[in-house]
């Protein structure tokens, strides 16, 4: 997956990706913070029922 790409993160939300894609994007974003990231604020903004806080947030250390 080229880093970063909007279209593919948006395409792995909506399940129009076949295994081998899901498998790139998968993998992508074990090493990519920003796609990481990425997909957390586009399923957030999308769809409240997609919206998981990522690790750092649920655990309160942004001092909340």
């Amino acid at each position: 997956m080229k880093c970063c790409d909007f279209e593919t993160l948006v395409r792995l939300l909506d399940k129009q990706l076949d295994l081998d894609g899901k498998i790139e994007v998968l993998c992508h974003l074990d090493t990519c913070a920003i796609c990481r990231e990425a997909i957390y604020q586009i399923s957030r903004e999308r769809d409240v029922g997609l919206f998981v806080p990522p690790p750092s947030h649920a655990h309160g250390v942004l001092g909340r």
